[in-house]
């Protein structure tokens, strides 16, 4: 029995013995024939990691500042930044027609979120140019018109070099007299239309006032810059703001009036460079 008993144990280590063999025979080859097989398909470019679409933004050029309108409305919690903001759009070129506060359940962390609908995601790209860090929401309305919501990141817009000078031709003023000399403000109306103002009304003071100087230049919030030029041409008078709402121009002749100053003493405008036409990069959209 004991011999028996170890024949059977030899047996069966002999067996065992012969499976490891056959499955190192098996799994040897299949292990290198896969490895071959991975590393061919590598070499081939089937397993290589697959590259992003390519996709570069489209530029197109932009449209018109006044061939869509801009509502901006203040999300900030500062008063008064839609205002000046749309002042400034509005001397950028850009056709506000309302600036006002955004609805109290309008949170916008960005510096601005500018709504458009399908039409007008160039007038959209337009605007955020302005603002840096804008995003865009597609609201689906109709048209171009565009809503600017000022938000907790706003400062200021981008910066832009400071705009040429108004050319007299574009400055309308009214002439009016407060001294004893009868016609005078017709006079210097017609002075002034010499070196290219438009002409406006001229009379008495409107306002009946008194002016001791050389005389006063009223100009509304709009008209800060045509008054400046007026102002070369009359040297010592002063400016005065008033509430009017376009860039006409007042100039009420005072006591001291003498004359208009010397032309040669007039800067000369710097001549108006051609702009190439402004562009916008509408974003694409990857394939696949």
């Amino acid at each position: 029995m004991a011999g028996t008993d170890r024949e059977q144990q030899t047996q069966s280590a002999w067996r065992k013995g012969r499976m490891r063999q056959v499955a190192v025979f098996v799994t040897l080859p299949a292990l290198i024939f896969g490895t071959a097989t991975v590393s061919a398909a590598y070499s081939a470019g089937l397993l290589a990691p697959r590259e992003a679409a390519s996709c570069q933004p489209t530029l197109v050029t932009a449209p018109s500042r006044t061939s869509f309108t801009v509502k901006v409305l203040n999300a900030t919690g500062v008063d008064g930044v839609a205002t000046t903001t749309g002042r400034e759009l509005k001397h950028r070129g850009f056709r506000v027609t309302e600036a006002t506060n955004a609805p109290e359940s309008l949170l916008v962390r960005e510096p601005g979120l500018i709504y458009h609908g399908p039409h007008g995601l160039d007038a959209a790209l337009l605007v955020a140019s302005q603002i840096p860090g804008a995003a865009l929401s597609n609201d689906g309305r109709a048209g171009t018109s565009v809503d600017l919501a000022l938000g907790l990141g706003y400062t200021s817009l981008v910066p832009v070099p400071p705009r040429p000078a108004p050319l007299p031709k574009s400055i309308k003023v009214n002439v009016y007299n407060t001294t004893y000399h009868e016609g005078l403000a017709k006079r210097v109306l017609g002075d002034l239309g010499t070196r290219g103002f438009k002409p406006g009304t001229t009379g008495n003071d409107p306002k009946r006032t008194w002016q001791l100087g050389v005389g006063v230049i009223r100009y509304g919030p709009e008209g800060l810059r045509q008054a400046k030029v007026l102002r070369q041409h009359l040297p010592g008078a002063t400016l005065e703001q008033d509430a009017r709402k376009d860039t006409s121009l007042d100039f009420v002749i005072g006591m001291k009036y003498t004359g208009l100053g010397p032309i040669a003493a007039v800067p000369v405008p710097p001549p108006v460079s051609q702009a190439s036409a402004p562009t916008v990069a509408r974003p694409c959209t990857p394939e696949g």
